[in-house]
Order: C-alpha cells, then sequence, then structure tokens
C-alpha cells in the first residue's frame, strides 16, 4: 500500500468521516503512523488523527517531551474536573479559541502491535488527546463550544475565503413516501367506516377493526420515520427550507390528527363489539 501524505482543513467534509477501529496491526498501520508524524512535524502540531491526513483510522499521535504517543483505538473511560483553556488545530487555519476540557483523563489504547495499554493524562496532554479523539468520532473542538463562538469562528474563516460547499435541498425528497404511505392507510381505514351500514358481517367487521388498529398504529410509525428523516435532511441540506420544523410539525399534526379521529370513529362504528 502506497501511503499518501496530506493534511485536510477547513473546509474540506472528510474530516466529519467516523474512523473506525484497528483490527490488522502490520506493517500497512505502521507506515500510517510514521506518516502522521511527518505531516505533524511538518505543520507544527502538537498531536493528529488520522483522519486528518485522510485516512478514517482510530489512531491517534500526539508529541511529548519523552516521544511520540501512538495511540490506536483509544478509549476514554473517566474524566476528572474541568479547566478552560485556548485551543488551536491545524484543521481550521489560524484559529485559536477557548475550549473546555476535562483537567485529567484516563484511557486504554493499544500500541502498534495490538498490546492493551492504559493512561492517565492531566493538563496540556490531556488536552491534546481529547482534542484529537474528538476527531476520531467526526467532531472538531466546535462541537464544545456555544452557537454563538462557532458562527463567529466560521465567519473568520469566511473572511479568508474558506467556505465550505452547501448541498442544495434536492426538488424532491424521500420524506413524502412517509407521507404518501400514511395518507393511503388514512384512506383505507376511513372506507372501513361504511362497512356496518352496507351489511357487512361480524367476521368482515372484525378483520376491518384489526386493520384499523394495526394502520394506526403505521401511520404513527411513519410519522416518527418521517420526522427523524426530515431532521436529517434539513442538516445535510442546509439550504431546504421545506425541511423547517414548523412544516414538517403541520404534516405531522394532519396524519396524527385523523389516525385519532378515525380510530376513534373505528371503535364505536366497525368494532363488532361496539
Amino acid at each position: 500500500m502506497s501511503v499518501k501524505k496530506e493534511l485536510l482543513t477547513y473546509p474540506d467534509e472528510r474530516i466529519s468521516i467516523p474512523s473506525t477501529d484497528v483490527r490488522t496491526f502490520d506493517e500497512t498501520l505502521w507506515e500510517v503512523i510514521e506518516m502522521m508524524k511527518e505531516v505533524c512535524d511538518e505543520h507544527g502540531g502538537e498531536g493528529l488523527a488520522a483522519i486528518q491526513t485522510g485516512y478514517p483510522y482510530n489512531v491517534v499521535v500526539v508529541k511529548t517531551p519523552e516521544g511520540w504517543l501512538e495511540l490506536i483505538n483509544p478509549r476514554i473511560l473517566k474524566t476528572e474536573g474541568e479547566e478552560m483553556a485556548k485551543e488551536r488545530t491545524l484543521y481550521y487555519p489560524d484559529i485559536e479559541i477557548d475550549v473546555p476540557r476535562a483537567a485529567k483523563i484516563r484511557l486504554v489504547y493499544e500500541d502498534r502491535y495490538g498490546k492493551p495499554c492504559r493512561l492517565e493524562a492531566e493538563g496540556g496532554l490531556a488536552r491534546v488527546i481529547q482534542r484529537k479523539i474528538d476527531y476520531t468520532f467526526g467532531g472538531t473542538f466546535l462541537a464544545k463550544v456555544g452557537k454563538e463562538v462557532r458562527q463567529a469562528v466560521e465567519k473568520a474563516l469566511a473572511d479568508k475565503g474558506l467556505v465550505p460547499e452547501i448541498e442544495l435541498c434536492p426538488t424532491t425528497s424521500k420524506r413524502v413516501y412517509f407521507l404518501s404511505v400514511a395518507d393511503k392507510l388514512l384512506f383505507f381505514m376511513f372506507l372501513t367506516l361504511f362497512a356496518k351500514p352496507f351489511g357487512a358481517s361480524t367476521e368482515t367487521l372484525s378483520t376491518f377493526y384489526t386493520f384499523d388498529k394495526i394502520a394506526g398504529a403505521a401511520v404513527v410509525a411513519l410519522m416518527i420515520g418521517y420526522f427523524i428523516y426530515g431532521r436529517w435532511e434539513a442538516r445535510k441540506y442546509t439550504s431546504c427550507t421545506s425541511c423547517q420544523i414548523g412544516n414538517m410539525l403541520g404534516s405531522m399534526a394532519k396524519r396524527l390528527g385523523a389516525a385519532i379521529l378515525i380510530g376513534t370513529a373505528s371503535y364505536f362504528f366497525v368494532n363488532p363489539a361496539g
């Protein structure tokens, strides 16, 4: 494998890819680790996560006075205290902000040969390790600060000409499938209300009533799925106006209200025991 040397910087969105745990401890892994150290040295960094070089491996290297720390599959087990201090990161050029971090951490990890290790760190070392582990989960230090600070950083980067690409909202959304199925179920539920006046048998009424109960529950499930998918689209397509929560809640309320109304009517007019 030929290891490519690069450093991801804002607004490269590959930084948000969650890293996968390392399962094979071989020369390819070691090449990536050595490449990470070179990139870190070349850019004057304190440490680096593999994803910062474009490799979604759960690997972190940190520079210490005693040498390099190689943390494979790191997991923080315990944190103590909290400290606020200024941080910089290579992903956001020339940006420095105050970030709250645990003052002391205890973690487990594996070395380059797969041997389990433990480590306790505090102060600056703990801070760097926490910042790099953030990257392995697809996040940056902006996730640790408030909205106003994030917006200020994004504005400062935009003033430098660093603007992320915005995915435009598609003209059609798969959300409509949730609504379409729910509408069809509600329509058939509504038709069952006329079964008794048309002389349907007790057995048929029982079948229709069972259908109404299942369909009503399905409509509720579809609306939950509709909302979850809609919120995902709203985050993905930042220019999307139809993904506004008010629009989605309105669509949900109509279907849920109809399901409750028809379900109640079904209890009185379709339920053979009613």
